[in-house]
């Protein structure tokens, strides 16, 4: 009876259509693919051009972040797009970015175009991710694989002044965070009271007016919510003060 029933289910099975299965699990298409591609943060790495040095390539970057030299512990720097940099949120935040086995931590310096998980490193960067000299190759792989870390950065971060900034147009931004910031205030009664600032496009944060003293404290905030204070800032244009701590 058994041996029976078997052979008249594999006879039906038999002239079921093969399109009625493959109806069941549809292949996904290219933009199917893509979108999971996109939700698992891999995408496509490219570099700068060639000829540009690691400082060359984000001094004048959209993160404002002129005159500061990356600590050792970070490998290199980095582009972003617009969808991840999200109007300089992201600047000063740390990358760990893996390729074909190789993994890097780098630093958003700048904004470029491309989609949501495009990154556009530096020469150097690229041929430490990639093995590709700067000059060679297409200057694009598929296939990089990231996500957001915290730096590795331990010593102090710094209060710098915007140029043009002083204490009647009170402007600065954060660097060296081993986190990314979120929030900046100055007090220029020693702690006893804070105002809070806007952050500009370009990566710095300012008063809405003029404060009593050229000497301030400056208290900022991380996206996990930590704060350090970093007293004595000295709001002279372009004036760097380095703190006693960094984000924990």
């Amino acid at each position: 009876m058994f041996s029976k029933l078997n052979s008249l289910l594999t006879t039906a099975l038999a002239l079921v259509p093969v399109a009625t299965f493959a109806a069941v699990i549809p292949e996904m298409t290219m933009d199917e693919r893509y979108l999971v591609r996109r939700d698992l943060n891999v995408g496509q790495g490219t570099r700068y051009g060639a000829g540009c040095t690691e400082e060359d390539c984000w001094q004048g970057g959209a993160c404002a972040f002129t005159d500061y030299t990356l600590p050792a512990s970070v490998d290199g720097s980095t582009c972003v797009s617009e969808a991840i940099w999200n109007s300089s949120a992201q600047c000063g935040g740390c990358i760990s970015v893996s390729y074909k086995g190789k993994k890097i931590t780098v630093m958003v310096t700048n904004k470029t175009g491309g989609d949501k998980n495009h990154l556009d490193m530096t020469p150097d960067t690229w041929q430490k991710l990639t093995g590709i000299a700067p000059g060679g190759g297409s200057g694009g792989v598929d296939g990089i694989q990231w996500e957001f870390v915290q730096c590795p950065i331990t010593n102090p971060l710094h209060i710098h002044v915007h140029g043009g900034g002083s204490r009647y147009w009170p402007a600065a931004t954060v660097e060296n965070g081993s986190r990314r910031t979120t929030k900046l205030e100055f007090s220029d009664d020693q702690g006893q009271s804070w105002v809070q600032t806007t952050r500009n496009t370009n990566n710095y944060f300012a008063a809405p007016s003029a404060l009593k003293s050229s000497s301030v404290w400056v208290r900022v905030t991380s996206y996990t919510g930590t704060t350090v204070v970093v007293k004595n800032v000295d709001l002279t244009s372009g004036k760097v003060t380095v703190g006693t701590a960094n984000y924990v």
